[in-house]
């Protein structure tokens, strides 16, 4: 009786220490608190162009905060994975799921910045419906060139999110 009272007391041995996982919490937050300020920043950055280049960035923001996020999610459920198998103490498995999260998450951002590009017109009438024509021509413009920069911000979520685990 004692004796499986003594291996229930035992504590496994862990994977990371306290310190470490602080050291992995700052950056972290970091990074969400500045992802936070992308669209301040943007509107910052035209408010002296007039209403019409606030209203537009802020509509294309919109969108981009909602692809950001859904790919925010697949990095952390690819994380998720990576974590199991690195706690199963199967490497091998982790560096599999990690090349798999990558390069979904590349194939996906080249679809759907290509999608972007060449419907870029109709996705914003189709979300957006009717809105005055300066700010649908910057719609158009902003949404144009954040498609590239937002498909390599995307990739290089999905890796840091693999350091994280790895």
């Amino acid at each position: 009786m004692t004796e499986l009272i003594k291996q229930k007391k035992q504590v496994p041995e862990r994977l990371y220490s306290n310190k470490k996982l602080a050291a992995l919490l700052i950056p972290l937050a970091l990074d969400q608190l500045l992802n936070s300020f992308m669209g301040t920043i943007d509107t910052l950055v035209v408010s002296n162009l007039g209403s019409a280049a606030i209203s537009a960035v802020s509509l294309v923001d919109s969108i981009n905060i909602l692809i950001v996020q859904a790919f925010f999610a697949l990095a952390s459920g690819g994380t998720v994975v990576c974590s199991h198998y690195l706690g199963c103490k199967s490497k091998d498995h982790a560096k599999e799921a990690a090349r798999q999260l990558v390069f979904v998450t590349l194939m996906l951002s080249l679809i759907i910045g290509a999608i972007c590009l060449v419907f870029n017109q109709q996705i914003l009438n189709l979300i957006f419906g009717k809105v005055e024509k300066d700010v649908m021509a910057g719609a158009k413009k902003k949404f144009f060139f954040s498609v590239f920069p937002q498909t390599i911000f995307l990739l290089l979520c999905a890796i840091i999110s693999v350091y994280r685990t790895l």
